[in-house]
This record gives C-alpha cells, structure tokens and sequence, in this order.
C-alpha cells in the first residue's frame, strides 16, 4: 500500500464529512475517535445528514455538528450555495471524506478547503489533495478498518490504527428518563424484561429475515424470557414492523416510526436482547452494549458484522451468498434457510452468556 504525506501539525478546525447510512457511520466512529486522540485540540466539525447527525450527539471525539439537510434548507442551487458559504466561513483546513461520493469532494473543493482527504472512488481523484487508493475488501477486513486506513495511508496517523473490536454509543439521563416515562405511559412500568425486534432493513429486502418468523421468535422469547416484546424500525418501515405483530400470538408494541433515532437508543438501552437484521438498527444496539442476535444472508459478516463482544451472528452459508444484491432473484435460500430454532437457540445462549459476566462483574 501507498503512505501519502500530508502533515496536519496543529490545525485550528478540520471538516469530517460523514457516511449517509446509519450502519456506516456507526463503523467510521473508531476512525473519529483516532482523529480526535491525534488532534486533541482542534475544532472536528462533522457535515451530516439530519437522520445520520443524532447519532453525534454528546459524542466526546467532536466538537461541532453541522447539518447538511439536502431536502430542506440547503435543497436545490440555492440552498446547496447557502452550505458552500457556511462551509468557505469556518475556514476549514482539512477535510477528511468518510463518504465516497464524488459530491463530497465537490463540496470539499468548492468550500475551498485547502487540504482534501480522501479514497479515489467515484472518480473524485482530481478534486482531492490526497487521493487514497480503496484497499481491496480482502486486506481490510472490516468495513470499520476502511475508515482507519484512510487515515493511515494519508500520513494523517502515523502508526496504521489496530482493527476495531467493538464501538460503543450512550445516552443521557435525561433520555433514559425519556425512555422509562415512555415505557410506563404504555403500562410497562417496574422491573420488566424487553426484546427488541428489528425486522427491517432500509438496503432492501434480500437483507431482511421474513416477518413472520420473525413473529414466531416473538412469541417463542415471551415464552422463554417472560419478555415483552418490541418492535422497532423507521417510519417506512411500520407496515413490517406491523406485519410482525399480526402474526404474533402475543401481541407486541409497535415501536416503528413514533420515536427519533435518539429516543429509540435509549429504549434499545432497556432491551435484555435485540435480535436484528444486518441493518443500521444492528449496528446501533450492539453499540449501546445491549446483547445482539444479527441475521445475515445476502451481506458478508466478515465485513459489515456488529461490532461488539455481545453480538453473535447467525448465517446459514449458500453458494450464492454474500451477493450484496438488494433483492433476491431466485428463491431467497440464504435467508430461508435460517430457522427460528437456530436463531432461539443463538438468543438464549448469548443471554445466558451476558447475565452470568455481569453476575461476574458484581
């Protein structure tokens, strides 16, 4: 691999232009928390989408969001040309691209920033100071390591960053006071075991296991956990979330589409287990710590696994899988072929597991 060169000595303010998906940004923390320990005293600015920016929130790595809300304010010429002018104010004086998209470059380039970080994709080369090469998939390992190269091979790091394990997001007190008034407002109130269901996932439908067993491990977890269930997902994502609950015997609380994504970290927080989907969901509640059964199909959980000593992935191998495909054009085996038996089973070690470390613990 190349080493660039580029040497930051100590810079006033440096522009981090994050992922657009939840899942991605939650594997480029590692990368921030790296960039924030080498520059302990710069203003790190990050440039997020609104329904990406929450998960920034009260993170120690930065020290500003700016919201580039792409549908509203800075819709259209007009409101892309109020961003570049905000952006040209802060004087930046290095932006280190997370996303790959050539207009991420553009709006680096355009802000006038005067040094430009990041991978050579999209054919963005020639708008970038440092234009990195994307290691192969194979040398990365993963995708968390992407974020970490970036810095390394641009000189930003000097020592290549070990590979992340875990990543860890939190809460305020007062959103798990939020979380605890909003349970009991639904008359769940008092000690109380909930499961989380995550049965969506916004890539597409080769990504997610059918709704209806789904439902049947529902009902199988109120049974073994004495829990109540769940079910958790995006607005768009409520006809599913609601199509799991008409399936299951137990009737579960739909959780989809009523709260913000800071409000669902902190109900996630209150789960004795979350069983999900390779989502962002996933990625988010095996960063809040909560134990995590991630069912994988199409996706490759080498690359895109939680990232968390309490998650535990369930794959059934297939010949044609990982395809990466958003839908499936046979017959969908890679995910059928996951039993609710295996995923049951999966679940109830993994809450064993966690309860007896934390017995441990105390």
């Amino acid at each position: 691999m190349i080493h660039y060169g580029v040497k930051l000595e100590k810079p006033t303010k440096i522009m981090v232009r994050a992922t657009n998906w939840i899942g991605d940004a939650i594997m480029s923390l590692p990368a921030l928390e790296v960039l924030r320990s080498r520059y302990p005293e710069t203003e790190i600015v990050v440039v997020a989408k609104p329904w990406v920016a929450e998960l920034y929130s009260n993170h120690p790595a930065l020290f500003r969001l700016m919201i580039y809300d792409s549908t509203g304010e800075h819709r259209g010429l007009r409101g892309l040309r109020k961003l570049i002018e905000n952006l040209r104010r802060e004087r930046f004086e290095a932006a280190v691209l997370f996303q790959h998209a050539f207009h991420a470059a553009w709006m680096a380039w355009t802000a006038r920033v005067p040094v430009r970080i990041g991978y050579r994709t999209d054919g963005r080369g020639p708008l970038l100071t440092e234009a990195v090469r994307l290691p192969p998939q194979a040398y990365l390992g993963h995708q968390a390591s992407e974020y970490l190269e970036l810095l390394f091979l641009s000189g930003l790091v000097d020592e290549r960053p070990s590979a992340p394990h875990e990543v860890h997001l939190s809460v305020t007190k007062a959103e798990r006071r939020w979380a605890a008034e909003a349970l009991k407002g639904l008359g769940l109130e008092g000690p109380r075991c909930f499961v989380g269901l995550n049965p969506g996932a916004a890539f597409g439908p080769a990504k997610r296991w059918p709704p209806e067993r789904f439902a049947a491990l529902g009902d199988r977890l109120v049974g073994a956990l004495g829990a109540d269930v769940l079910v958790f997902g995006s607005k768009a994502e409520r006809p599913l979330a609601e199509a799991v609950a008409r399936a299951m015997q137990r009737t579960p609380l739909v959780m989809a589409g009523t709260t913000t994504l800071r409000q669902w970290m902190a109900l996630t927080e209150c789960c004795r287990l979350v069983v999900s989907n390779d989502s962002g969901a996933m990625h988010v509640s095996a960063a809040m710590g909560v134990p995590v059964v991630a069912i994988f199909g199409s996706t490759n959980a080498r690359a895109t696994g939680p990232l968390s000593p309490w998650a535990r992935v369930v794959q059934n191998q297939v010949a044609c899988s990982p395809c990466g495909l958003r839908e499936c054009p046979i017959d969908f085996r890679c995910m059928t072929s996951v039993s609710v038996d295996e995923v049951h089973r999966t679940a109830l070690e993994l809450v064993a597991a966690y309860e007896s470390a934390r017995e441990r613990r105390a």
